[in-house]
């Protein structure tokens, strides 16, 4: 009779599950029609909604036998360069440099006996002056897709494909640390944002708190929404939406398909951010656009991606990228092309573009150890009346190591 009670007892426990599973994932079908056909307004309640549905499921599952468990991971990048520009007023520019970049990354994960997996992924900078914590974010996988919670970009930002590039970056805005104007011709932007890349975040916020859902990748489509209250960081506190903007709303799709012999990657992405009552935060909504494609074709590889920032102030612009690839076997060959634009303010105050050109190669020498190298060349100009030097150009050649553990 006991054994038949326990026997019993897990049946009830699995059909409860099992109901509370269907209901969820019944509603997140629901959602996904929402998501696409209503207005941002409701995109905050989708998400809340689709997260409280997750969490019923998981609550209704029994315990997994396995706490998580961490592992290490990140990258390292070492790299040696010289470079050669003009003189920026007084100032010297021009000789060799040494750069860095790494990342510690600490993550794990653990199945819950109802399917679903749940994991952890925080980021530690390894060259930081500042925030030593890049990215920290929960996870939580199922047949409904993938949830997202923390700190850690966009569905717009992540789902974008741009150019690829197999030294330093040119659509991320790594030429700024090589080429430098002083400041007398702004290099404001660089990063999420149209004067230096493709991959773009609605007002250039990054790394805040927020919530993310990705649909399941079906015949080679794939969705992501995003909230986020506010561009606070590392912050707990509740944001005053008369005071700042708030309630960020991002969305991301991409398509990845073969197709024949060829590879086929498209993206589109959305964001835009409420504005606030009154202050520095009132009377804009800044929105931000991208578009990506990849083509693939045996070794060959054709790249082009564009982004716009509107309404977002002195960053507004427009942004086109490409490349050319080719690779075989453990080396690549990498041509890109980056023009980015920032319209400035009043009278063009802190207006700028950039042309970066770079040719790069790579070789893999194996165990997670590649060699890399880019000739680059990037020129900034500026029709800002107040700047006598409405021109900056320099040439580099780099080279160095990344490592992948």
């Amino acid at each position: 009779m006991t054994k038949w009670l326990k026997i019993n007892r897990k049946r009830n426990n699995l059909e409860v599950a099992t109901a509370v599973n269907a209901l969820w994932l019944l509603s997140l079908t629901i959602i996904y029609h929402d998501v696409v056909f209503k207005e941002k307004s409701n995109m905050k309640k989708i998400l809340l909604g689709s997260t409280a549905l997750v969490a019923a499921g998981m609550i209704a599952s029994a315990p997994a036998s396995a706490k998580i468990k961490l592992g290490v991971g990140g990258y390292m990048e070492q790299w040696v360069g010289y470079v050669s520009q003009d003189d920026v007023g007084d100032a010297d520019y021009s000789g060799i440099d040494v750069k860095s970049d790494g990342e510690v990354i600490f993550k794990g994960s653990t199945k819950l006996d109802n399917g679903m997996t749940v994991g952890v992924n925080v980021q530690l900078e390894a060259n930081s002056g500042g925030d030593m914590i890049d990215e920290s974010y929960m996870i939580i996988k199922g047949g409904f897709g993938e949830i997202n919670i923390g700190s850690e970009n966009s569905a717009q930002y992540k789902m974008q494909y741009g150019p690829v590039a197999y030294g330093i970056g040119f659509n991320s805005g790594d030429q700024s640390a090589w080429v430098n104007t002083g400041g007398t011709i702004s290099q404001s932007g660089h990063y999420r944002a149209p004067l230096g890349s493709t991959n773009v975040e609605a007002n250039g916020v990054n790394d805040s708190e927020r919530l993310t859902y990705y649909t399941p990748r079906v015949n080679g489509f794939q969705l992501g929404v995003t909230y986020m209250p506010s561009s606070s960081e590392d912050s707990n506190a509740t944001p005053d939406r008369n005071a700042v903007k708030s309630d960020y709303v991002s969305v991301g799709a991409n398509f990845n398909q073969k197709m024949g012999g060829m590879s086929v990657k498209v993206s589109a992405g959305y964001g835009t951010v409420t504005d606030a009552e009154s202050g520095a935060g009132a009377d804009s909504e800044p929105q931000a656009t991208n578009l990506g494609l990849r083509l693939g074709m045996g070794a060959f590889g054709i790249n082009i991606a564009t982004a716009n920032f509107e309404d977002t102030g002195a960053a507004d612009g427009t942004a086109i990228a490409g490349s050319i690839t080719y690779s075989s076997g453990p080396m690549g060959i990498s041509l890109g092309y980056l023009h980015g634009e920032r319209e400035g303010g009043a009278a063009k105050a802190g207006q700028s573009e950039a042309d970066v050109f770079h040719l790069s190669a790579k070789y893999s020498l194996g165990n997670g150890v590649t060699w890399a190298s880019t000739l680059g060349n990037a020129t900034y100009t500026t029709d800002d009346a107040t700047v006598a030097d409405d021109e900056h150009r320099g040439t580099y050649l780099v080279t160095g190591l990344k490592v992948g553990f």
